[in-house]
């Protein structure tokens, strides 16, 4: 698992690296300076580059980014707004060397009064604003974005692109497109949420020196990279049977809403699940249940029979359904609770008081909206600090469906999800993923690992299956052999 931090929480690193470490801020930035230089020269041939420096250390960086290429050979000019400008002493300081080494260097009043001056350059490196920006990017910060960005070159965001909140990812105003992001020490949360996350283009993380005991340290926020996916994968054992890998119960269905249970069956047994059962309504047809799910009518249902249940997919709002889930609540066996199980919670307070035993709520933003009595704007705006709040105060592992979705247990750091696409936006994929993460639950992993772990397959299922038919063409159920191929990828080859 990879940390993902706030701006304060990198502050942090670099301030401790400076006190307890004895490393020289300087030293910092010129370990920056060569990330972002390299990252730059691997990917484009010499062109005639315009460096934009900031007033502040990410302004440094750009100064010494400038040297580097400089010194390589490459064509570069600094644009910035005046000699004079005071700047913190570490960017005073590369600003100097820059200068002396004879980097050519121009005030960026001429972008602003020449229209098409940025013609001559094939490629821009940003380092106007780093990672304690907040709010709306105005006056010349606000123009010269607006000029970058218009002049259709590559950028180059040294950190983070300016304009992007690096905490939230949060764009209010003018913000830089980049090609590429070169972020320091770890990660930062606004490179992994939209709209930050598509402004930053591809991202590459640089520890820049860093001692690694600081960035292994415990953060506010975490994700999962191809090789720790793959170790959270449930082990097969040459001495097994079906009841090794656990039986799942799958409570839903209702008239015209008869494919959810099945979708979810199906991908728990694609993820490695022995046994799945589809608990229905007593005469429900379902013509399109597959050979390999069994099937078992409410009355008879017994929890203790299984090691997970999930309830909700097209379960309907009913009042028979209701009542199956008050009974559900308090048994003790895991479980996933999704669609419109989590509607019918919404109309009950306290319901998360008759709760027993481990529970992962799968909700997106409009669900979990009607759980917490507010718009689905607010949860959107607000989601980071209200998925830790409300899986705290339920009980609950909390995952929070959306283009980048979160997952937050009752204690301690929140997952932010690599994988995934504009192709998993479609009916049905939010029932593969309840079926994958009650699939995982069944197996015996904790609540948190089966939804993390779920939450990453699913998305990683919906990249191969963009990558093969394309994002708008492709449907909740191709998801369901690519999450075969993806834990066969990782069992095989150590990573997803």
């Amino acid at each position: 698992m990879r940390p993902v931090v706030t701006a304060g929480e990198m502050k942090a690193i670099d301030r401790r690296a400076i006190e307890e470490y004895k490393i020289p801020g300087l030293i910092l930035m010129e370990h920056a300076a060569q990330a972002v230089a390299g990252a730059v020269q691997e990917r484009f041939v010499p062109v005639r580059t315009a460096v934009f420096a900031g007033t502040g250390n990410n302004g440094g960086d750009g100064w010494a980014v400038a040297r580097l290429l400089w010194a390589a050979g490459w064509e570069v000019t600094v644009f910035h707004p005046g000699p004079e400008t005071n700047l913190p002493p570490d960017a005073a300081v590369n600003r100097e060397m820059a200068l002396r080494l004879g980097v050519p260097d121009r005030a960026w009043d001429e972008v602003l009064e020449a229209q098409g001056l940025l013609k001559d350059y094939g490629l821009i490196i940003d380092a106007l604003l780093g990672t304690g920006f907040r709010g709306t990017v105005t006056g010349d910060y606000a123009c010269l974005i607006a000029a970058i960005n218009g002049s259709g070159l590559p950028v180059t965001a040294v950190d983070i692109p300016s304009g992007v909140e690096a905490d939230t990812g949060k764009i209010s105003g003018p913000a830089v497109r980049a090609r590429l992001t070169v972020t320091f020490g770890r990660p930062k949360v606004g490179l992994m949420l939209f709209p930050g996350r598509e402004a930053a283009g591809e991202v590459v993380v640089d520890p820049i020196g860093l001692p690694a005991a600081l960035l292994a340290e415990p953060a506010s926020f975490y994700t999962l990279e191809p090789e720790g996916a793959a170790a959270l994968l449930p082990r097969r054992v040459p001495d097994s049977h079906k009841g090794t890998y656990g039986r799942l119960l799958v409570v839903g269905g209702s008239p015209g809403l008869t494919g959810a249970p099945v979708l979810a069956g199906l991908a728990a047994l694609r993820c490695g699940t022995g046994l799945v059962t589809l608990g229905l309504r007593e005469g429900l047809a379902l013509p399109e249940k597959p050979p390999e799910l069994m099937t078992a009518p409410w009355p008879v249902l017994r929890w203790e029979d299984f090691q997970a249940v999930v309830m909700g997919p097209g379960l309907s709002r009913a009042a028979d359904g209701k009542e199956l889930l008050w009974r559900l609540l308090p048994a003790e066996q895991p479980k996933v609770l999704d669609a419109d199980a989590l509607n019918l919670l919404a109309g009950e307070e306290s319901w998360w008081q008759r709760l027993r035993g481990p529970a992962v709520l799968t909700p997106h933003p409009g669900e979990m909206a009607r759980l917490c009595g507010v718009s689905p704007e607010t949860v959107r705006a607000d989601r980071l600090d209200l998925v830790r709040e409300k899986a705290r105060q339920w009980g609950v592992v909390l995952v929070l469906k959306d283009a980048v979705t979160l997952v937050a247990p009752p204690e301690g750091a929140v997952y932010i999800n690599p994988t995934g696409n504009s192709g998993l936006a479609t009916g049905g994929t939010g029932d593969v993923l309840a079926g994958v993460i009650g699939g995982l639950l069944a197996q015996g992993l904790s609540p948190e690992k089966a939804a993390v772990l779920g939450v990453y397959l699913h998305g990683a299922a919906g990249d191969l299956a963009a990558a093969e038919l394309g994002a708008a063409g492709m449907i909740a159920g191709d998801l369901l052999a690519k999450l075969a191929l993806v834990i066969k990828r990782g069992t095989e080859c150590g990573k997803i």
